[in-house]
Order: C-alpha cells, then structure tokens, then sequence
C-alpha cells in the first residue's frame, strides 16, 4: 500500500470496499446454511429410508437417499444410512430435505464460520473506511473530491 495520495489508490480502495461487501454476504449465506443444518426451520417429519446410493462429486463421496414420508411423498436427502432405517428430517428453506445435526461441534462449526467471515468483513470495512478519508482528505488541508452541494 502506498502512503502517498496517487492514482492507484482509488481502485484498491473500490477493491477493499467490494472484498467488505463479498464477506458481508458470504457470512450471511454461511449463517443461513450453517443453522439450516443445526436447526432448520419447519416442523421435523419421520421419513423412513428406502435406497442409498454414493454419489462421486471430484474427491469426496457422499451418500443420496431417497425416502417416503408419512404422507407418501418420495424425498430425497443425504444421509448415511441404510434402507428401512426411519430418520427425522426437515425441509430446508432452499427446498431440499436434510437430517438436522446435533451436538457441540456441529453448532460450532455453523456459528464459527459466518463470525470469522464477519470478522474479516469488519476489517476489511476498517481498511475501506480509512483509504476513503486518506483519498478525502489531504495531510495540507485542501480536499482530493469536490463537494457538491444539493439545494
């Protein structure tokens, strides 16, 4: 980072703000899918597991199950289950349906992540706010931007 007032400053301060931005809103999706894990909204229903099957996705493997509600209704979720095995699962608010985790770490893990990412967020407005006054305001006192007054 340069310490003068040049050119250059004006697109790394524009970078900084939309970096803040970025994390602003990768913290709020992180939160929303971190607690549709631990404890999704809606009510929790018993589906009872009909197959599995292992999905490859690049390195990792997971397991697709496909089960009936009480009602009927065929769903599909991930879990590592076998079939006729009944498991408590709730509908996401994307649409999906997911068995909820419990414990310590889950909830850790799904608080943990959006606060970091909050915390970035918090420094990098820090650093946004201070290059905007540096741009504004020079150390001889005379303004870099014109003010315009609205009536």
């Amino acid at each position: 980072m340069a310490l003068g007032g040049g050119a250059g400053e004006r697109p790394t301060t524009v970078l900084w703000g939309l970096l803040t931005a970025l994390c602003v809103g990768a913290a709020a999706v992180g939160l929303v899918l971190g607690l549709a894990r631990v404890a999704p909204w809606g009510h929790p229903e018993s589906v009872v597991v009909t197959e599995c099957h292992t999905k490859h996705a690049g390195r990792n493997d997971y397991v697709q199950c496909e089960a009936r509600s009480a009602g009927g209704a065929l769903v599909s979720l991930r879990h590592d289950g076998h079939p006729g095995e009944a498991v408590r699962a709730v509908r996401a608010p994307w649409g999906s349906y997911v068995v909820p985790q419990t414990g310590v770490t889950a909830w850790a893990i799904a608080l943990a992540v959006p606060l970091a990412l909050l915390l970035a967020a918090s420094v990098c407005g820090m650093v946004t706010l201070r290059r905007v006054r540096r741009l504004r305001y020079r150390p001889n006192g005379e303004t870099s931007m014109r003010l315009v007054n609205i009536r």
